[in-house]
C-alpha cells in the first residue's frame, strides 16, 4: 500500500475555502515523470515504433516549434523509466495533461494507444508492457493539421509538442476509471437548491465494492451516503452555502471512498460548488436568482517565450491581473485550458465560457464531427463538477467556411450532445459578424456571441450600435451579446489624433471608451468579452511593424505592461480606488499645449504641473484635462484623487517622435479614397464583375481568377488563413498584410478582376 498525502490548496486571501484531509493510506500513487527526456524529430511516421534522427536533453514542457509556430510536423519524445512489474492486484496508467495535435505512444515497444485531440488530458493503460528495471518510453507527438482533428485552422499559433504534466498512476485493479475519457471517473452535478447528483464509473470486481460520497465543507463533514458504483447517488445538503462569482465563491469539496468490504481502495476528490444559473433575451444573464451582467475578457493560454508550456505561477499571474482590472467572466479561448486554470477561476469567482476548438466543419466531414464530439465529451466530462463553467461553447466562428444545411444539423446534435452531459449548462455560439441576423447559427444554442469588429476591420465603431439594436429587433428571442471586440495596438506607437489603423495605444483607448458604454446600457445584452485580455501568438500576423502576434491585448505578450485600455476597464469594473495617467508612454511630444487623459473610478480628479494647480474635474472613469501647458524639457504631471496619485512625465520636444508613428504605406487600404471624381461604388466595384470586394471561396470557385491572384498576391492565397476563411473579402484578406503591397498595386489588381 503507498503513502501519499492528498493535494492541499492554500489559501490566497479570499479566494480560497478548501481544506483536504491528510496523511490516510491508499493505493493510488501519483508521480510527475517531467524530467530527464529525449526529443527528436521523427524520421519515419509509419514506422511501428517511430525513431528520431537525433537526441537532445529536454524536460517536460517543452514545445518544439516556439520560433517557428508556422512548422507542423511529427516530433519523437524518449524516456526511460525504471519500474517494477505491478503487484497482483495493481495497474499503472500514463496520464498526460495535454499533448499538441495527435499522440501515439509506445512502452517497450508494445503500443499503447492513439489520442487526437491537442488540448485535453487522456491516458494509456501501460500495465501489461512494464518490465522489470529499465522501461523504454516512446511519444509521438505531431502537430499536423489533420482534417478530421479541430481546429482545422485558426488565429492562434498551432503549437507543438508534449507541453502539459505526464504523470504515472498507480491503482488497484478496481479503481474509479481512469480511461473514462481522461475524466476524475466520477460525475458530479450540483444545484442551487443543495441538490447533489452523483454517478461513478469503476472497473474491475464491482460487484464487492461500495462508494461512500462525503460532502466536506471548510474541513468539517456536512453528509455522507453510501451507494452501489452502478448506482446513481443524491445527496441533498440543506442551506447550502452558494458559490456566488467573486462576491463569495464558496467551494465544497466532495470526497468519493471506493470501499471493497472494510478496505478503501481507491479516492478521488473534487472541489465544486452549489448555484443555479440561468439566461433570457431580455435581462440577460442571472446568478443565484440575482442578475449578472458580464464584464467579461477572453484570454489564450499561451505567453511570450514559453508559448502554451506554462506554468501555475504564469497562470495565477493570469488570473490576477484579470481580477485587478475587475472583470467578472472569462472567456477561455477556443479550446480547453490547463485544469489548473479552471481550478483558480473557482476560487476567484469568475463565470466561466468553456469551449472546444471547432472553427469550422466542412460538409461530408463525419469524422471530423465526432472528433468534434470526442473533445466536448472530455471538456465536460473533465471539468463540469467547476462551478466557474457556466457556459459550454460548441462553435466559434463555424461560418468562416461558409454556411449550410449539413453544418446546422451537426451544430445541433453537437448542442444536444452537450445537454445530455450537463443538462443544467448553458450552450453557447460565437458567430462570425459576417453571419446574417436570420441565419439558423442564431437560433441553435442557449445564447450567442458575435465577433464584431465595427471600427477595425470593417465599418465605423459607431455601427455597433445599429448592429445591437437590428440584431435584438429581428431575433428578440435570442440571448445575445459581443463575443469578441478590440483592436490593435503597440504600447511603443503614440499619436494625439488617434486614428483607424494607426495602432497606438490612444486609439485602443479611445475605441474602448467609445464602445463599451454602447454595451453597458443595452439590459438585453447578457454582456461582453473584450478580446483579448493580453496579446498572443498568432504566426499569420504581420500588422502594425509586428509579426506573429495579434496585439488586441490590454496586457502585452510578457504580461510585463498594462496598456492604458487596461485602466480604462479597470475604471468601469474594479471596486478598488485607483488614479491612472495614461499616456505615459506617449512621454515626448511637440507644441506648447497637450491634452492629458486620467482614468479613476472616482468621482473627482485634481491635475497638479510642475507643481502648480491646473485644474479639478468631477467625473467617472475617463477625466479629459485639455490644453494643458508644457514647459521646455521635463514636465512633471500629477493627478490627485483625496491620497490617491499617480504620477508621469512629459517631456516637450522641438520635432515629432518618429519611433512613435507607424508608416504603413498603405494602412488597411481605405478604398473610400479611391474613387475619382463622379465616380460610384458601383462602377469601382460592378455586382457584375469580379473585385477586391468578393469573398475568397467565390473568387478561388473560377480558375480564371484563381490564377490571377496565385500570380499577382500568393502570400494572400497560399496563407492558411484565407484558404478556410472563405467568406472573407479579398479586401480584407489583403488587409492582413497591407504593408506588403503598394496601393496602385491593389487598385490594377481590382481593375483586372473586373
Amino acid at each position: 500500500m503507498t503513502q501519499f498525502t492528498a493535494l492541499k490548496l492554500w489559501v490566497i486571501g479570499r479566494f480560497i475555502n478548501i481544506k483536504y484531509l491528510e496523511g490516510k493510506q491508499y493505493l493510488r500513487s501519483i508521480k510527475l515523470i517531467n524530467d530527464g527526456w529525449q526529443f527528436g524529430s521523427c524520421i519515419d511516421i509509419n514506422d511501428a515504433l517511430p525513431t528520431a534522427d537525433a537526441w537532445i536533453p529536454v524536460d517536460i514542457p517543452y514545445v518544439w516549434n516556439i520560433g517557428n509556430p508556422r512548422e507542423e510536423g511529427p516530433r519523437v519524445y524518449f524516456k526511460t523509466l525504471a519500474l517494477k512489474v505491478p503487484e497482483e492486484g495493481e495497474r499503472c496508467y500514463i496520464s498526460f495533461g495535454a499533448v499538441a495535435g495527435m499522440c501515439r505512444a509506445w512502452l517497450n515497444g508494445k503500443f499503447l494507444g492513439e489520442h487526437r485531440g491537442g488540448y485535453s488530458r487522456f491516458r494509456f493503460d501501460i500495465t501489461e508492457a512494464i518490465r522489470n528495471g529499465e522501461n523504454e518510453l516512446t511519444v509521438l507527438a505531431d502537430n499536423t493539421r489533420y482534417n478530421d482533428i479541430i481546429p482545422l485552422g485558426g488565429d492562434f499559433n498551432n503549437y507543438g509538442g508534449i507541453y502539459r504534466d505526464v504523470e504515472l498512476i498507480t491503482v488497484p485493479n478496481t479503481h474509479f476509471d481512469l480511461m473514462y475519457f481522461g475524466s476524475p471517473g466520477v460525475e458530479l452535478d450540483a444545484s442551487g437548491d443543495g441538490r447533489l447528483k452523483l454517478t461513478s464509473h469503476v472497473v474491475g470486481d464491482v460487484e464487492k465494492c461500495r462508494v461512500t460520497y462525503t460532502v466536506i465543507d471548510d474541513g468539517k463533514t456536512i453528509a455522507s451516503v453510501a451507494f452501489g458504483p452502478s448506482e446513481t447517488a443524491e445527496i441533498a445538503v440543506p442551506d447550502p452555502h452558494l458559490w456566488n462569482g467573486r462576491e463569495d465563491p464558496h467551494l465544497y469539496v466532495l470526497k468519493a471512498e471506493l470501499y471493497c468490504g472494510d478496505e478503501c481502495i481507491d479516492e478521488v476528490t473534487l472541489p465544486f460548488g452549489f448555484r443555479d444559473i440561468s439566461i433570457n433575451p431580455e435581462e440577460g444573464f442571472f446568478l443565484n436568482g440575482r442578475h449578472m451582467t458580464l464584464n467579461g475578457v477572453a484570454k489564450h493560454q499561451d505567453r511570450e517565450s514559453i508559448a502554451c508550456g506554462t506554468t501555475k505561477d504564469m497562470l495565477r499571474e493570469d488570473i490576477a491581473l484579470i481580477l485587478e482590472i475587475g472583470a467578472n467572466s472569462v472567456r477561455l479561448s477556443h479550446y480547453q485550458h490547463p485544469d489548473y486554470t479552471y481550478d483558480l477561476c473557482d476560487r476567484a469567482g469568475l463565470v466561466v465560457w468553456a469551449e472546444i476548438p471547432l472553427l469550422g466543419m466542412p460538409d461530408n466531414n463525419d469524422a471530423l464531427f465526432e472528433n468534434a464530439k470526442n473533445q466536448m465529451r472530455e471538456l465536460v466530462l473533465q471539468n463540469k463538477h467547476h462551478p466557474s463553467i457556466c457556459f459550454w461553447g460548441v462553435q466559434n466562428e463555424i461560418a468562416m467556411l461558409g454556411e449550410t444545411v449539413q453544418m446546422y444539423g451537426k451544430i445541433e446534435k453537437l448542442n444536444q450532445f452537450v445537454k445530455e452531459l450537463d443538462p443544467d449548462g448553458i450552450t453557447a455560439s460565437a458567430n462570425l459578424s459576417t453571419v446574417n441576423n436570420n441565419s439558423q447559427l442564431n437560433f441553435i444554442t442557449d445564447m450567442v456571441g458575435y465577433n464584431s469588429y465595427f471600427g477595425w476591420y470593417e465599418g465605423e465603431m459607431q455601427d455597433f450600435e445599429g448592429f445591437f439594436d437590428r440584431f435584438h429587433e429581428d431575433n428578440p428571442q435570442v440571448c445575445f451579446g459581443l463575443s469578441e471586440y478590440g483592436v490593435d495596438c503597440s504600447v511603443t506607437l503614440h499619436s494625439s489624433t488617434p486614428k483607424r489603423k494607426d495602432y497606438s495605444e490612444e486609439f485602443q483607448a479611445l475605441f474602448h471608451e467609445t464602445v463599451y458604454p454602447m454595451i453597458e446600457k443595452r439590459p438585453y445584452m447578457w454582456g461582453s468579452f473584450v478580446w483579448n485580455m493580453f496579446d498572443f501568438g498568432s504566426a499569420l500576423r504581420d500588422e502594425g511593424g509586428v509579426k506573429g502576434r495579434n496585439c488586441k491585448g490590454l496586457v502585452t505578450y510578457d504580461r510585463k505592461v498594462k496598456k492604458d485600455s487596461f485602466y480604462y476597464y479597470k475604471a468601469c469594473w474594479s471596486k478598488e480606488p485607483f488614479v491612472w495617467l495614461a499616456g505615459r508612454r506617449y512621454a515626448k511630444r511637440c507644441g506648447d499645449y497637450t491634452d492629458i487623459k486620467v482614468y479613476s473610478n472616482t468621482n473627482a480628479i485634481e491635475l497638479i504641473v510642475n507643481g502648480k494647480i491646473f485644474e479639478r474635474i468631477n467625473g467617472e472613469r475617463v477625466f479629459l484635462f485639455q490644453n494643458v501647458p508644457l514647459s521646455e524639457g521635463d514636465n512633471i504631471i500629477k493627478a490627485f484623487s483625496g491620497e490617491l496619485s499617480d504620477e508621469m512625465v512629459i517631456t516637450k520636444v522641438a520635432e515629432p517622435e518618429n519611433s512613435y508613428i507607424y508608416i504603413d504605406p498603405n494602412p488597411g487600404f481605405n478604398v473610400k479614397n479611391w474613387f475619382a471624381p463622379g465616380q460610384s461604388e458601383e462602377q469601382l466595384f460592378p455586382q457584375d464583375r469580379y473585385s477586391i470586394m468578393d469573398r475568397m471561396g467565390e473568387l478561388m470557385e473560377n480558375d480564371d481568377v484563381r490564377a490571377l491572384l496565385e500570380q499577382s498576391i500568393p502570400q494572400v492565397v497560399n496563407n492558411p488563413r484565407t484558404k478556410v476563411m472563405v467568406k472573407m473579402t479579398l479586401l480584407r484578406a489583403i488587409n492582413f498584410m497591407s504593408g506588403q503591397f503598394e496601393e496602385e498595386y491593389i487598385k490594377e489588381l481590382n481593375r483586372q478582376l473586373n
